[in-house]
């Protein structure tokens, strides 16, 4: 076989393979990949033998064992280093010397158990902070990013009313501690699904070195806030502490939580965060309850949420958070599934809200996702959308939800493996949460994956059987696949519990059509002809059953309503599936123009 530069005629030198290559290194293959881009590792390819074999990778272990030296004596190792292995930080290694170092059921201290022992020890020594920190120093110890899971904050009181308290200030937690250390420290927010899951299988499905938990008992005027850090490896408690304040005080106690804990997890890296500001205590309870209610992602919630934001705003007027949720609740109740309100309605109020939160704090991300969002599909304006997306990533890059939305924009201009992988990034950034498996899931099924669609969507109902936008992903999955009794199935579970549902409804006259049950398909038109005399209904869901009737001049008519509406939905018409009988007719690419868009690329589109 022939080599790129030189032969060597030592064969057990050789690595062939990305995957020999990881398992010398002790790394995963994505890393060792990475690493010949960005630091240097010496790979070869192969440029003779068989067209198969060209371009084939391999390495030297000899090679791979003198750059390990290299790279563990410059200061960026530091940062990028040891997040597998299990390599000694008070001397140089190199990958062959792992095995050697390891004792019966006593393994040697890599640079993440090392630096988890020391900081037991410093906790322990609490009051000699300036000597640990000393400590570390002098050892220069590698650091890799670790992964803190953060549990739900329970409500321990008899007051069920204080329940968004505590999940107001779950989230609020993982917020400030996502921004405070990026690079370093990967957070995890659990969903109710794992709540309560032990170590062992945090370990396991997401790679959890640390658990933060917590709870909030409401006493008389004050609240009780305790939490504990928790060492995955050996099921121990790392850190602890109680807080009493009265409830004005929350901000500063998330604060000198998020501080705290991110000074034990990553000691000797230093850093510094903005005092909180003191808000109104009244104005921040209705900013968290608010909160609350939106995640719980229902017409029913949404609207909720909606007054509880205005109230907030009401008694703070100067709280940019509260505008964005404002925001937050306006585009949703604007969109599909919820269209509770006309998007000429909401979408203003929207930008409004959006640029209000702006003025009083430019660094608010989600203000910019929310005017971006609005910018996008009611504004009709991809440039000015993209710009506040990327701002928005730019401020907050792991922002779960700043990658959902963005992967929005990708969608609407037709780039759907960028829609796919900005999902991807969202995912990984909260594996645990349902709406973000469902997201991915619905990227797939734009780019015609529907096998996926459904294994990711089916995932998000594992994590939280309620969640009804997992079945309406699932049922358009099924129906494409022709399935058409399964794709019932689904969206008749909604019904079941939501017989009015308008977007659901308009899914399963699509359905009925498509499958050959005209009659039924009419007698939804009918349906929802009816209730739009005393709700909103949009024009497009009546435009989606005439779709699947293959009646295209009604099909037209009711879509240029719906553009006359500004009917959000719009933009992702070029990828949709359900829309394929759209596509050779010429009214479709001016429907496109009339929103600023083009047609989409997707894998195996129709040509009739």
């Amino acid at each position: 076989m022939a080599v790129e530069d030189l032969q060597r005629p030592d064969e057990e030198d050789l690595l062939e393979g990305w995957k020999a290559i990881a398992d010398h290194l002790n790394k995963t293959e994505r890393t060792v990949q990475r690493w010949e881009k960005s630091k240097g590792l010496p790979i070869r390819r192969l440029k003779a033998g068989s067209p198969e074999e060209q371009g084939r990778v391999f390495a030297y272990r000899t090679e791979l064992d003198a750059w390990w030296k290299e790279m563990l004596a410059k200061a960026d190792v530091i940062v990028d280093f040891a997040p597998e292995s299990e390599v000694s930080p008070l001397k140089p290694a190199t990958p062959n010397t792992l095995q050697s170092q390891s004792l019966p059921k006593i393994e040697p201290p890599g640079p993440r158990r090392k630096l988890l022992l020391w900081l037991a020890a410093g906790l322990v020594l609490a009051l000699s902070v300036g000597l640990i920190r000393g400590a570390f120093n002098r050892l220069n110890i590698p650091q890799a990013r670790v992964t803190l899971a953060v549990r739900p904050f329970k409500n321990l009181g008899t007051d069920s009313s204080w329940d968004f308290v505590a999940a107001g200030l779950s989230e609020e937690m993982v917020t400030r501690l996502v921004q405070l250390h990026p690079q370093r420290m990967g957070v995890v927010p659990l969903s109710p699904g794992y709540a309560t899951a032990p170590l062992e299988r945090l370990a396991k499905d997401i790679s959890a070195d640390y658990v933060l938990e917590g709870s909030v008992r409401k006493i008389n005027e004050r609240v009780a806030i305790t939490a504990q850090l928790l060492q995955v490896a050996n099921q121990s408690v790392m850190w602890g502490q109680s807080y009493e304040r009265d409830v004005k005080d929350l901000l500063r106690i998330e604060d000198e939580v998020a501080d705290t804990i991110t000074g034990e997890v990553l000691r000797n890296i230093p850093h510094a965060s903005q005092p909180a500001r003191e808000v109104n205590r009244d104005a921040y309870l209705a900013y968290l309850e608010g909160r609350y209610f939106w995640n719980k992602r229902t017409t029913e919630s949404l609207t909720r949420a909606l007054a509880l934001f205005q109230k907030s705003a009401a008694i703070d007027p100067s709280y940019a958070p509260s505008y964005a949720g404002l925001a937050d609740c306006y585009e949703l109740l604007g969109s599909a599934p919820y269209t509770a309100l006309p998007p000429s309605e909401v979408f203003p109020k929207a930008e409004a809200a959006a640029r209000k939160a702006l003025e009083m704090d430019t660094s608010l991300s989600e203000a910019h996702v929310s005017l971006g969002y609005s910018e996008m599909v009611y504004e009709w304006n991809l440039p000015e959308a993209r710009k506040e997306f990327t701002l928005a990533l730019q401020l907050r890059p792991d922002d779960a939800t700043g990658h959902q939305f963005y992967a929005y924009y990708l969608t609407a201009i037709g780039d759907l493996q960028g829609a796919i992988e900005e999902r991807r990034r969202a995912l990984e950034l909260e594996p645990l949460n349902p709406l973000l498996s469902s997201a991915l899931g619905e990227a797939f099924y734009q780019n015609r994956e529907f096998d996926l669609a459904i294994q990711h969507n089916s995932r998000s109902l594992e994590l939280d059987p309620s969640y009804a936008v997992a079945l309406v992903n699932i049922g358009r999955a099924y129906e494409m696949k022709g399935m058409h009794p399964q794709a019932r199935d689904a969206f008749q579970k909604i019904l079941s519990l939501a017989r009015d549902d308008p977007a659901v409804l308009a899914l399963m006259g699509h359905e009925y059509a498509s499958s050959g049950d005209k009659a039924k398909a009419f007698d939804v038109i009918k349906h929802l002809k009816q209730l739009s005399g005393h709700t909103y209904v949009p024009s497009m869901y009546v435009a989606l059953v005439y779709t699947g009737l293959q009646d295209l001049d009604n099909a037209f008519d009711w879509l240029n309503k719906a553009a006359t509406e500004r009917c959000e939905y719009l933009v992702y018409l070029p990828s949709e599936p359900l829309a394929d009988p759209l596509r050779n007719d010429p009214r479709f690419p001016q429907l496109l123009h009339r929103i600023g868009l083009n047609p989409a690329k997707t894998r195996n589109t129709p040509l009739n």
